[in-house]
């Protein structure tokens, strides 16, 4: 099939364009022109299709500015290239039932929406897909119209489609199937309806928003997505990372986790990119051969405090921010402990980054055991497998190599700790990583034990220049007979003292994404992607602890486009 380009936007938000007495944040007097410029991407998408996923403007219907502001956003979205379709949202229709804060459906809304948007559930097909835009405000209503969508679903479901996706307001949850309801999933009922409705067709993807953050979930073989606004980010959702938000609205004003959606459908799958037109670096991104250590768990959990929209209730979720700026980047390839391949989290997390043309490395310490065997084997076949030797296992290691019989390896080590005895200063931090010189390398990589490896991962240290260590380790691991991985640290300050100097840490990462085109059969990964900002040896990273780029960020996306001017 041809490939498939759809534009989705959500939550954007439009205002009257004056002050109505509902803006209690200095940034909601932007949110017109942020959408302006929302529009102007959609625009040079050239999708076949505009989805909308709910509350396009900001009045509830019950507010007299409601009908004004349809107004100002039928002239922002009225010089789109392409069809427009509206899934309805709260503040475009009113509340879903029980928890709402707000009045639920009212017939007001429901007219004025359908005079400005047409039927609010309905079904279309494009390039051999079948889109079915649902109003989940409906979802957990009992009224004759909810009754009506309800068969009109499973009717339309049952018709026969190859390839489906589904696009409503209410995510049917955040974090886990059966967990608690809230302002911001559905219900129990109707949740288990549509999941089970989702899963008996095979619907390949749900696309919902409401949130205003992107939080990616799987359920039985159906992909969850909730995606980001086009106006503000909600602020109690800074409490998943544990960082204090940067911005002076608590998290609101966070551009950088604001934008639109481009979905590309093609015969091997479906893929997102976020384009962010009011990023620093809104460049799309270019596919290159840089990857890097996530020193912090894919899709860890957060707790939000209970207050704000959900008064009475704590809500759990996971952060996905860092999946979207993974594949902003470009990179290749992701780095994570072995371990973590037994969190159905991280290798669903995996699993999509894979489909999205981002590979995998593992770690272990010492000899690999049958055990870790079978759940690289089970987990994650296709991904490089490092086993980082310490001192004591060298001998032992060799050993194991001898009568391998898993998947080819890549032969790490760490260091002994840093031992001064003339000023008595003893380190326990060692670094990973074989130096070129590395004398270890050759009895442990004898004629019986080859076989099992198939790369050396050397260390690139921080206070040596990228380019002429990376040709150094190539060299050596060619010269007996393998591949290389290369570990690029980045900048250090000392064990007490972080390392901030941003501009240090962009040059590091140009140098690196420099070596890797020279020199692509060497798997190069940057050491660290996030900021180290607690513990020890704390550092800057590409990203800050709110997953917000850092100039390095900024300056490979720079350097992307200008590898790739007509991107």
């Amino acid at each position: 099939m041809q490939p498939l380009i759809l534009a989705l936007v959500t939550d954007t938000h439009v205002r009257v364009e004056r002050d109505d007495g509902q803006r209690a944040f200095p940034s909601d007097a932007t949110h017109n022109e942020r959408n302006r410029r929302m529009a102007e991407a959609l625009v040079a998408m050239r999708p076949a299709l505009v989805i909308h996923l709910g509350d396009v403007v900001h009045p509830i219907p019950t507010l007299p500015t409601h009908t004004e502001a349809l107004a100002v956003a039928a002239r922002i979205y009225g010089d789109l290239s392409c069809p427009l379709v509206v899934a309805p949202g709260n503040h475009d229709v009113g509340d879903k039932h029980s928890t709402a804060n707000a009045p639920a459906q009212v017939s007001r809304g429901r007219r004025a929406f359908a005079e400005a948007w047409g039927p609010p559930f309905r079904s279309l097909d494009r390039g051999g897909c079948h889109l079915v835009i649902l109003d989940g405000t409906l979802l957990d209503a009992d009224t004759e119209e909810a009754d009506a969508q309800r068969a009109w679903l499973e009717a339309d479901l049952a018709a026969g489609h190859e390839r489906i996706f589904v696009f409503t307001h209410y995510p049917p949850f955040l974090c886990e199937p059966d967990e608690p309801e809230h302002y911001d999933n559905l219900g129990p009922r109707p949740r288990a309806w549509l999941l089970e409705l989702l899963v008996k067709h095979q619907v390949e993807a749900l696309f919902s928003g409401h949130v205003h953050r992107f939080f990616y979930n799987r359920y039985r073989g159906v992909d969850l997505y909730t995606l980001p606004s086009a106006a503000f980010v909600r602020p109690e959702y800074a409490a998943l990372r544990s960082v204090p938000p940067a911005d002076p609205e608590h998290g609101r004003d966070d551009r950088e986790h604001l934008g639109v959606t481009r979905l590309t459908i093609d015969a091997s799958g479906h893929r997102l990119q976020i384009v962010r037109p009011l990023s620093a670096a809104p460049q799309p991104p270019r596919a290159r051969r840089l990857g890097a250590w996530l020193r912090h768990r894919l899709g860890r959990r957060a707790e939000i405090p209970y207050g704000d929209l959900d008064a009475l209730a704590r809500k759990i979720a996971r952060d996905d921010a860092v999946l979207l700026q993974v594949l902003d980047l470009g990179l290749s390839r992701i780095r994570i402990p072995l371990a973590d391949l037994h969190d159905p989290d991280v290798l669903d997390r995996i699993a999509w980054l894979a489909r999205h043309g981002v590979s995998l490395s593992v770690f272990s310490a010492g000899p690999p055991t049958p055990a870790q065997r079978e759940l690289h084997t089970a987990r994650a076949p296709d991904a490089a497998w490092e086993v980082v030797c310490r001192p004591r296992d060298l001998e032992p290691l060799g050993e194991v190599l001898a009568r391998w019989e898993g998947p080819a390896l890549t032969l790490g080590r760490i260091g002994r700790p840093l031992h001064d005895e003339a000023s008595g200063y003893f380190s326990h931090f060692p670094r990973e990583g074989f130096h070129p010189d590395d004398p270890a390398l050759d009895p442990l990589l004898s004629r019986a034990a080859a076989g099992a490896v198939e790369r050396i991962a050397f260390r690139i240290a921080a206070s040596q220049p990228v380019a002429p260590q990376v040709s150094r380790a190539h060299e050596r691991a060619r010269g007996l007979g393998l591949l290389a991985t290369a570990h690029v640290e980045l900048p250090f300050g000392t064990e007490a003292r972080r390392q901030r100097d941003d501009a240090l840490v962009a040059q590091r990462c140009l140098e690196a994404d420099r070596a890797a085109e020279a020199h692509p059969s060497v798997h190069l990964l940057l050491d660290l992607l996030s900021d180290k900002d607690r513990g020890y040896w704390c550092r800057n990273g590409l990203l800050d602890g709110a997953d917000r780029p850092r100039e390095a960020y900024r300056a490979l996306k720079e350097a992307g486009i200008r590898a790739n001017p007509n991107a």
